[in-house]
């Protein structure tokens, strides 16, 4: 994290000081950022994640309503779009196996239709050989 931290701060053409000012913290705590010294609070918020299944989501938009507005509902949409997809995908899963059963009972008709004509066969040829 702490090379995102560097090269973003180099591609906004910030000094160290000027982003710990911007994030509102001392020159020294940004550079113990950005060295990885620190521990980004990040690594609590996804430990209280995991334990207690919340998404990373929902606790920024509850910690940061006034700055987050519109993110959770961002996050419930995309969630309603997946679990369609989802379940597009599944239907056509299931349409192609029944697809699949269909044509595999063909195959096993043809099969037997086969071993049918075969002893048809052989009883025509026996019948043959009987007769000369």
């Amino acid at each position: 994290m702490q090379t995102f931290f560097k090269t973003t701060r180099l591609a906004m053409r910030l000094s160290q000081r000027e982003m710990a000012e911007r994030m509102g913290i001392t020159r020294g705590a940004y550079i113990k950022l950005e060295k990885g010294e620190t521990r980004v609070v990040t690594d609590s918020v996804l430990a209280f994640c995991d334990a207690t299944g919340a998404s990373l989501t929902e606790v920024i938009s509850e910690s940061y309503p006034e700055r987050c507005e519109g993110l959770l509902r961002e996050d419930e949409n995309l969630r309603e779009r997946f679990d369609a997809l989802r379940n597009e995908y599944e239907d056509r899963l299931d349409r192609k196996n029944e697809e699949i059963a269909g044509k595999d009972k063909l195959i096993e008709s043809y099969q037997q239709t086969i071993r049918i004509q075969e002893q048809m066969l052989g009883m025509l040829q026996r019948r043959s050989d009987k007769k000369d």
